[in-house]
Order: C-alpha cells, then sequence, then structure tokens
C-alpha cells in the first residue's frame, strides 16, 4: 500500500510540473526544514487537503557566495513521525530525509531551501562546511525561531564603558560574541545566525527574550547592520 501511495505521489509530481507546477493547490501544501546535520537534511511536508497522501518535495541546497545549486533532490515525504502526528499534521507521515555528503563540497555557507512545485517553505536553514563547521562536528542545528536582532560593539556608546569585557568574563570577539537573554539562550550555548556560530557570553541592558546583540569590532559595522528579525537556530 505505502509503495502505491509513493508511486502515485511521483507520478503526481511529475504531470503538476508538466502542467506549470502546483499554482493552484499552493494553498494546500505545507512544510518546514528542520535539521541539516553532517549526513542528511530533515523536514516535512504535507497537503492539508489530502492528508492521507504523500507530498513531494524538492530540497535544494546552494553555496550562499556563487549562488550556485550544488544539490538538487526530490523527495516522498512519507516518513512516520510522532511529532507531527501529535500537532494535527494528517496521520504523521509526512516527514522526510535527503542524505548529504558535505565532505564533497567546498569550504563555505551553503544555504539550504525546500518547495513543492513553486512555493517555497516557511523556512531556511544555512549550514557552514568551513571553521564554524569543523568546531560543531557532530552536532546538529534545531530552530529556535525567529529573533531581533542587533549590533554593538567596544565603543563606550555601545558597552557603556564595558569594552571587550562580557558579563560571563570572556573577551569579546567578532564573529563569535552574543548578547542574549539567559532566560531564553543559557550563557555558553552555540546558536547560528545567517551561517556563522556564536556563543552566548554576554548580556545587554536592552536584550530581552527574543532579542539577540551581535558584537563587531566597530561602530561603522554595527551601523551598518542595524536591526534584523532572522531565525536562529541552536547547535546541539
Amino acid at each position: 500500500m505505502k509503495e502505491k501511495k509513493l508511486l502515485v505521489a511521483l507520478i503526481m509530481a511529475a504531470v503538476m510540473t508538466l502542467l506549470g507546477g502546483f499554482t493552484a493547490f499552493a494553498s494546500t501544501y505545507s512544510g518546514r526544514l528542520d535539521s541539516v546535520t553532517q549526513d542528511k537534511i530533515t523536514g516535512w511536508a504535507w497537503d492539508s487537503a489530502d492528508p492521507a497522501s504523500y507530498a513531494v518535495a524538492r530540497v535544494v541546497i546552494r553555496n550562499q557566495n556563487t549562488q550556485e545549486i550544488v544539490q538538487d533532490t526530490t523527495v516522498v515525504a512519507s516518513n512516520y513521525r510522532e511529532d507531527l502526528a501529535a500537532s494535527g499534521k494528517g496521520n504523521g507521515t509526512h516527514g522526510f530525509e535527503v542524505p548529504v555528503d558535505w565532505s564533497q563540497y567546498e569550504d563555505g555557507v551553503y544555504s539550504v531551501q525546500a518547495y513543492i512545485g513553486d512555493q517555497e517553505f516557511d523556512n531556511t536553514i544555512s549550514y557552514n562546511t568551513g571553521t564554524a563547521a569543523q568546531e560543531v562536528s557532530g552536532g546538529s542545528f534545531r530552530s529556535l525561531g525567529v529573533f531581533k536582532t542587533t549590533a554593538y560593539c567596544p565603543c563606550a556608546r555601545c558597552s557603556e564603558g564595558w569594552g571587550r569585557r562580557t558579563s560571563t568574563g570572556a573577551v569579546a570577539t567578532s564573529d563569535h560574541t552574543i548578547a542574549v537573554d539567559p532566560r531564553v539562550i543559557p550563557y555558553g550555548a552555540k546558536v547560528m545566525i545567517n551561517g556563522t556560530i556564536y556563543t552566548a557570553e554576554d548580556r545587554g541592558g536592552g536584550v530581552r527574550g527574543h532579542h539577540i546583540d551581535i558584537f563587531f569590532n566597530t561602530h561603522g559595522e554595527t551601523t551598518q547592520y542595524g536591526t534584523r528579525n532572522v531565525e536562529v537556530f541552536l547547535v546541539q
């Protein structure tokens, strides 16, 4: 029975692509990428109008520097997941896994996107195959949701005389230190923001709840960064 459903799903995907995609059905589809690890990408996809069927997703890995697509995989979302069933996603058989061998790609930041037809999933995940990836070798990423992110530096205006000193005693370093609300992100936790791995080492006076302050070396960089709402991933 499962094999028959898989065949039907693949045939439907091919037919819809030939007819110009799933535009007419876009509103009934939803999906999300859950995590990217050293060997696989996981997520889920389903059609709320036909919850007993298997949705077909397209997972694309793109080099963020060159925008080159390095892997393009079509996968049937047919894995059972208890969390999906518990959250009301049909019968729960809507998960998927895509194998990936990051060692075949050059060091850099890659974006992982997924689609059902022309409809993009709710989120994109970045994966760093360079120094940051080595630092968290064997780990995976879990979304913490969208945070407001701002920037600060050692100048008196930003640090109020603290300079590079932090509330944990660490020396603040660019591309490494962030200020957090420790009730939301504990000190010492590593998170990924826009492909860079940071460590929670500081706490700002105005940092509350879903707000992260990113440390930069100069005030010019903080001004250029401004305020951005981005998805933050916990390194596990």
